[in-house]
């Protein structure tokens, strides 16, 4: 649906900021720059050169509003094949699609309205239209030279692995978690119990033989975070140890940074 509607947009490259949300919204957004004109205009025929002033500058911020959703725009369409499964992308879908309202707040920013599934609106403005985008980045391919790394040099010499990997682990995950819990493994098995998916693997080893999973485990994606949580470094720190000294039962435990360590001992507490 959305390939097929960049594909036969009805505006062109061309075209004004203004014009690419829609006809109503385009109606909406040229309303309010003619207001503001015809109050600068008034203001300045009747001396008034502090509104005039002001109504200049609100122009200049309604412009460069209107211009940034434009890349809000562009991104969206750039990244139809890039975006995590993390990112919750269906405010932005329909906003893009032109099945949105455009309005301004109080304070000048350029506000979209759509529908919910439940038949209420949900408003955002640009700033938080663009904090929904989560691209996938580029974690796998280090991952998974990482883990080749690690079985390549096996042996049974007592040697420890070739790199640090709480150090690899915490620089990967510290700016790619989200795509990290969203997204599917190269590094793991897609038709095995986790389904390739690291967040699969997490849940699995911390239910109980009935698959129910503690009372106080947070499995809001989002708690997921390694700035304060732990289970994603233990997660993929206990992958890459087991890719070296293989699945034994004694072997060098995942070191915690000092922050895990304590967050360890918050969730336990």
């Amino acid at each position: 649906m959305m390939e097929t509607y960049y594909e036969n947009v009805p505006y062109g490259d061309k075209s004004k900021s203004s014009e690419i949300h829609g006809k109503g919204n385009q109606q909406i957004i040229n309303a309010r720059i003619i207001e503001m004109m015809e109050t600068h205009d008034a203001a300045v025929k009747n001396g008034d050169q502090e509104l005039a002033s002001q109504i200049e500058t609100l122009i200049y911020h309604t412009d460069k509003e209107v211009a940034n959703a434009e890349v809000v725009k562009q991104e969206h369409a750039s990244s139809l094949h890039t975006t995590s499964d993390f990112a919750d992308m269906s405010f932005l879908d329909k906003a893009m699609l032109e099945n949105c309202v455009v309005g301004f707040n109080e304070d000048g920013k350029m506000i979209f309205t759509v529908n919910d599934e439940v038949g209420g609106a949900v408003t955002k403005t640009i700033e938080a239209m663009s904090a929904d985008f989560v691209e996938k980045g580029d974690w796998m391919q280090p991952l998974m030279n990482a883990k080749q790394e690690l079985i390549n040099s096996r042996n049974d010499r007592g040697n420890p692995p070739p790199f640090d990997i709480p150090y690899f682990v915490n620089n990967l995950i510290e700016k790619n978690w989200k795509s990290m819990i969203g997204d599917r493994t190269p590094t793991r098995d897609p038709n095995g119990a986790d389904n390739g998916y690291i967040l699969q693997a997490i849940l699995l080893d911390n239910a109980d033989m009935n698959g129910i999973l503690p009372q106080d485990f947070n499995v809001d994606k989002h708690s997921f975070d390694p700035k304060f949580d732990h289970r994603l470094f233990k997660a993929v720190s206990d992958e890459l140890y087991n890719a070296f000294y293989g699945f034994q039962e004694e072997r060098p435990s995942p070191k915690l940074t000092e922050a895990q360590k304590l967050m360890a001992r918050l969730d336990n507490a």
